[in-house]
């Protein structure tokens, strides 16, 4: 959040992908953005989320949609602001998801993805692994995330800040490209 915060938030609108329970843009929004769009997979994490909003008056600035990003996106609107919080490592075919997510961003472009080192390529092959042995219906992918980067970068975009915690590498772009 605090890479998002370089920029205004007053009066953006935020697309974020991936949401869970709405942590993310229900925060921008009680900060002053004007409306948000949560898009999840699961029905009980967006349940949580549009009842969170309620709690906090936040439900007319808000826009629930259920479904795969990807799938969805033609029904998605431009935002100003777009999160994608542990999001890539879930979904195999990295490359749409960041060309479509960053078609609809037109500022700031803001993710994470496991720390790009030994250990934690290690604990997420490994946790691939065991997952798949066990028929799991759901496992997370590595990727290479230096080609994250560059993908995003050659969308328009560069980076605007880095941080990380012993698991996780945060990122925020701002577009830099005129957009048409």
């Amino acid at each position: 959040m605090e890479g998002v915060r370089k920029e205004p938030i007053a009066s953006k609108k935020i697309l974020d992908i991936g949401c869970g329970v709405g942590s993310l843009h229900l925060t921008l929004l009680r900060e002053g953005a004007s409306e948000a769009i949560g898009i999840d997979l699961s029905e009980g994490m967006l349940d949580q989320a549009k009842t969170m909003a309620g709690e906090i008056n936040l439900e007319g600035k808000t826009k629930y949609i259920l479904g795969d990003f990807v799938e969805e996106s033609e029904n998605v609107t431009d935002a100003d602001i777009t999160f994608l919080d542990k999001v890539v490592c879930c979904y195999e075919n990295y490359i749409e998801l960041i060309e479509r997510s960053t078609a609809k961003t037109t500022t700031i472009y803001a993710l994470s993805h496991p720390k790009n080192n030994l250990l934690m390529e290690s604990i997420f092959k490994l946790q691939i692994l065991v997952l798949k042995l066990f028929r799991s219906s759901f496992f997370p992918f590595w990727h290479d995330w230096n080609d994250v980067h560059r993908l995003i970068l050659d969308q328009g975009f560069q980076l605007l800040y880095s941080n990380s915690t012993i698991a996780w590498q945060v990122l925020v772009y701002k577009r830099t490209d005129t957009r048409s």
